[in-house]
């Protein structure tokens, strides 16, 4: 059973570790308990795309920045070694930065932090930058709307906070600029975007926990809404949130299947990326989940959807993969067209055909499938793999020729 990812909360005097937590889970917490000066809370959350997912949110003792016994309270070292997230609340007011930082170092050079570590810093209480005056009164605080002015000084003030911190990358590798969140449980502002930088954090842990390494890795990557997770949902009978309108996966889910094949049992990873071309501030966000699973793929399945005839932003994906030694000629690649029943919605049939009544060399499916191959074969030039009988076409809405996408795919694992 997949371990329960940890997310610890720290922080100095009245930072507002408490009220943020309250803010972010106040309506999913299942249990909490408090024990030595630490708050435990069992937490179950939906996250967007995927499904519920529990984890455990810990708030430890306030740290007192002039001494060194924080350390040495009970539990704190090991629950900060334990931590998946670390969470550092440090309020928007505060101008000790520097002094603050120093001390994490110290801590955390004497501490066997995880490798994977995700470090957050909370800039908190930002309603006294963004609103100074109204901020002392709440009623009045909330009624007044966040000016340009006051978010570019919150800025201002957060790359300052990354400058300081910036050579934290050496016990988080992910930190950046974007895991500097300011936000104001006073205003409710930007409450949303912390709990979305710690939701990317939960999903790579839980991703770490679940990913087999000495295991076989399936990959499907595709524009936004050509399938990927319904896809998904059908060949092993999954629920994975769908979406026709807007895209559901906005992060990957790694997944452990157990199947059988040809009489023999099959294990491998499944993972579930979120679409390309979403938008571009997505394709940015995204780009490290692609190029971290992708290349690690044994089978890529490169999904597209049979209504489209627009391959130029596949084109350029696959072509960055390539160019970046990310996607090489040694992985075995899939050229998988779903919603085949599409191809046969016309004035006569508007609800299309029964594609079980089709016969295998139908001339619209043969056509659709050389169309997809040729505009996309481009890319793939020196991938000796990639031949037209890389392309599997088939349709979810009708269960047709999933079965024979399935042992494709089980055949290259």
């Amino acid at each position: 059973m997949p371990k329960t990812p940890n997310i610890v909360f720290i922080g100095g005097i009245e930072s507002g570790k408490t009220s943020t937590i309250e803010s972010l889970w106040s309506e999913n917490v299942n249990d909490y308990r408090s024990d030595k000066g630490v708050l435990r809370l069992k937490v179950s959350e939906m996250l967007i795309g995927r499904e519920v997912v529990d984890f455990d949110v810990i708030e430890l003792p306030r740290v007192n920045f002039t001494s060194s016994e924080w350390i040495k309270k009970p539990d704190v070292k090991d629950l900060l070694e334990a931590a998946d997230i670390i969470v550092y609340i440090l309020p928007c007011d505060d101008s000790l930065i520097n002094i603050r930082k120093q001390y994490l170092e110290k801590v955390f050079d004497s501490l066997h932090l995880k490798d994977n570590l995700v470090f957050i810093i909370g800039y908190g209480m930002a309603d006294w930058i963004l609103n100074p005056i109204a901020s002392r009164n709440l009623e009045i605080a909330k009624s007044r709307q966040v000016g340009l002015t006051a978010v570019s000084n919150i800025m201002q003030k957060t790359n300052i906070v990354f400058n300081e911190f910036s050579s934290f990358t050496r016990y988080a590798p992910t930190f950046s600029i974007d895991s500097i969140i300011p936000y104001s449980n006073t205003l409710s502002w930007n409450i949303d975007l912390l709990k979305y930088q710690i939701w990317n954090g939960l999903v790579m842990a839980m991703n770490e926990y679940v990913f087999d390494p000495s295991l076989p890795t399936l990959v499907l990557s595709g524009k936004t809404g050509c399938g990927k997770t319904s896809t998904i949902n059908a060949l092993w009978n999954l629920n994975l949130a769908t979406g026709r309108v807007v895209s559901c996966t906005k992060f990957p889910a790694v997944i452990h299947i157990e199947d059988e094949y040809n009489g023999k049992n099959i294990s491998f990873n499944l993972v579930d990326l979120p679409g390309i071309a979403e938008s571009m501030d997505a394709n940015s966000v995204y780009k490290k989940f692609y190029y971290k699973f992708i290349a690690k793929a044994s089978v890529l399945v490169c999904l597209s959807q049979a209504d489209r005839r627009a391959y130029k932003q596949d084109q350029i994906f696959y072509s960055d993969l390539i160019k970046n030694r990310i996607l090489l000629p040694s992985q075995n690649i899939i050229l998988g067209i779903n919603q085949a029943d599409l191809l046969f919605k016309d004035v006569e049939h508007p609800d299309g055909i029964d594609l079980h009544t089709i016969d295998g060399d139908n001339n619209i499916i043969s056509e659709k499938s050389n169309d997809y191959f040729n505009s996309i074969s481009e890319v793939f030039a020196g991938f000796s793999k990639v031949t037209p009988e890389s392309v599997s076409i088939y349709s979810v809405h009708q269960d047709w020729n999933l079965k024979s996408l399935k042992n494709k795919i089980y055949k290259l694992l």
